[in-house]
């Protein structure tokens, strides 16, 4: 069986995903691609708001099909799925690495990060976002 994540800290500092168990044990760390300064991730505290199996991600300025593994953040004043923990297999496939920012504000995983966290993070998981 498979441990549940009991908490999720985003470090934009750091640029990375910290996964922690019920006793506060790292589970998991990931390096993830966070939001350009135009298009800032938002800080504070949050849960897991809706999980997607497979989705489109969509925004003013693009649309994605078949995006799977898809987290949403809700509560802190987030809009319902504005800002998702995702991945990002376009920024795989062109060879850019995480750890740098470069989204519209959601959290960029690779697809291997993205499936771990699907299978052990639940709805209304805690989310921190800190700088």
């Amino acid at each position: 069986m498979l441990a549940l994540v009991a908490s999720l800290l985003i470090d934009l500092s750091q640029q990375r995903l910290s996964a922690y168990d019920g006793a506060g044990r790292l589970l998991y760390a990931a390096p993830v691609s966070t939001g350009l300064a135009a298009t800032p991730t938002p800080t504070g505290e949050f849960r897991i708001a809706s999980r997607y199996a497979l989705t489109t991600l969509t925004a003013p300025d693009y649309r994605i099909p078949g995006v799977p593994h898809v987290l949403c953040l809700g509560g802190g004043g987030l809009k319902a799925d504005a800002v998702c923990i995702h991945p990002a297999p376009w920024q795989e496939r062109a060879g850019e690495r995480f750890g740098v920012r470069r989204s519209h504000g959601c959290i960029r995983t690779s697809s291997a990060t993205a499936r771990w966290l699907f299978e052990r993070v639940v709805i209304g998981t805690p989310v921190r976002v800190q700088e």
